[in-house]
């Protein structure tokens, strides 16, 4: 065999073993690649989406994903609360809530809030129908045991699944900015953590965290609350979490 054909042979060979590596390493990437590994900010609307993640939605709708015993979920429920009993529902005479106090031995033990005893609940905001859907994803208190999948399967049975693909990317992928984990690892007992998601035609927005700080409640029931927000329907924390759902839910139509 000639020199020349000895170095083709190698040449060959060379470029068949650079072929098999960039395959393998294309082929992996693809597999484990994220192409949702990016920040999101907590406690503040962001922007998820230009157009409406529901094909065909001509509403816009308002997922309050939290779980029964939720500090973050009571305490942002009362935005909730507020904001329906500003358009068109009486919620203290209809049955429409129960209250709640969020579990005990855990971060901002008893933060007193409602939970939701409708699924849906329509009205007509801006000229466009807005519906407001509460989903509860865990029961009243978290364990050891309380998984991420659990929230995720239960989740997924209650919302459409573009919602779901959303809420499953910005709390089990996307790092929480100045942290180097997801908002489902950030409490002791890892979970898929209180999220609202406002979607509609114009687009769509997910505020991770809590709506109201849940210090705002410290050492007051649900009756309490409920007795302050009649006193003083002005009482800012509510009113500005309010301001922020309706300045989104406008966005969004």
């Amino acid at each position: 065999m000639s020199q020349k054909e000895h170095y083709n042979k190698k040449l060959l060979a060379f470029f068949i073993a650079f072929f098999i590596v960039i395959t393998f390493l294309a082929v992996y990437g693809a597999e484990h690649y994220n192409g949702h590994d990016e920040t999101v900010e907590l406690e503040q609307y962001c922007k998820i989406s230009d157009n409406d993640l529901v094909k065909g939605n001509t509403s816009t709708c308002v997922y309050f994903i939290t779980w029964d015993g939720s500090p973050t979920g009571n305490a942002g429920s009362w935005a909730l609360y507020e904001f329906l009993n500003d358009h068109g529902y009486n919620m203290d005479k209809n049955n429409y809530v129960k209250n709640s106090q969020s579990m005990e031995n855990f971060e901002f033990n008893n933060t007193p809030g409602v939970i939701f005893n409708n699924s849906t609940y329509t009205l007509d905001y801006s000229g466009h129908t807005t519906i407001i859907k509460p989903v509860y994803i865990y029961g009243e208190n978290l364990t050891n045991s309380t998984t991420i999948a659990a929230g995720l399967q239960e989740l997924k049975g209650k919302v459409p699944s573009v919602v779901y693909k959303e809420i499953k990317i910005y709390t089990t992928e996307a790092i929480v900015d100045g942290l180097s984990i997801p908002s489902d690892n950030i409490s002791t007992y890892h979970h898929i953590n209180s999220v609202t998601l406002i979607n509609g035609p114009a687009g769509a927005y997910i505020f991770n965290g809590y709506l109201i700080n849940p210090t705002n409640f410290e050492d007051e029931t649900p009756k309490q609350v409920i007795t302050d927000l009649k006193d003083n329907p002005s009482y800012k924390p509510v009113r500005n979490a309010v301001k922020g759902l309706e300045t989104y839910i406008k966005d969004s139509d």
